[in-house]
């Protein structure tokens, strides 16, 4: 029960960033994306999701802003979850200075020479706990009867 007596400090701090993945809920429901909630996350997926990933997200597979994680589609969606969950933490931790944190990490990165977003110190943690490297593999269909 304590473990959980700092979230609703947690959401709190990572509510600037929240307010961010937020504005794209309008886009992604009026393009036929999807949202639900799902372990105190909203997830957006499909429609403007899938276009904001590629165009702007330099074609990532998912991205989390605050307590929003925007993947793809479903299928990357449930691939990257655990990942994306790792980064709501360290929003949760970091709160308002996240985004400056990982942008200061990639670009000492790239200074170094070093992969900007592989060895960017948030990623490593990430993928060190959740990794999910490439497309996600194929889902088993369901049987019909």
């Amino acid at each position: 029960m304590i473990r959980y007596a700092g979230y609703p400090v947690g959401y709190l701090w990572a509510s600037p960033n929240t307010l961010l993945g937020l504005g794209l809920l309008p886009f992604v429901l009026m393009s036929g994306g999807r949202a639900q909630f799902r372990w105190g996350v909203l997830e957006l997926y499909d429609g403007f999701a899938a276009w904001f990933l590629r165009n702007v997200a330099g074609g990532a597979g998912a991205m989390t802003l605050g307590h929003v994680i925007v993947a793809r589609d479903r299928r990357m969606l449930n691939f990257t979850r655990n990942h994306e969950h790792v980064h709501v933490g360290q929003y949760m931790r970091c709160g308002p200075l996240f985004l400056p944190l990982y942008g200061l990490s990639s670009f000492l990165c790239w200074r170094a020479g070093l992969n900007p977003y592989l060895e960017n110190r948030f990623e490593k943690v990430a993928y060190g706990l959740h990794p999910c490297y490439g497309e996600p593999p194929d889902e088993p269909e369901v049987a019909r009867v």
